[in-house]
């Protein structure tokens, strides 16, 4: 699954953090896990693909889905399965 959402730029790297740790943090509660196997080669936290070349225009007024900050792009999000 890829989710496109609004995004405040790629210098607020923390908040791709918090997105990565956050979604890491959800998977595992919805499937009763406390952490990840370190095994495993891939992670189940979302993490930013790409900025896509062909934006969309952003409402005014857009929000960072994360940050709240104002919106300066679209950004393509996905996770490992």
């Amino acid at each position: 699954n890829l989710v496109l959402t609004p995004w405040c730029g790629g210098e607020h790297q923390d908040w791709e953090e918090w997105v990565k740790e956050k979604s890491r943090e959800e998977s595992l509660a919805a499937r009763g896990e406390e952490g990840e196997d370190e095994r495993t080669a891939t992670s189940v936290a979302a993490k930013t693909l790409c900025i896509p070349f062909k934006q969309p225009d952003l409402p005014e007024g857009a929000k960072c889905f994360a940050s709240g900050l104002p919106a300066k792009c679209w950004v393509l999000w996905g996770r490992s399965y």
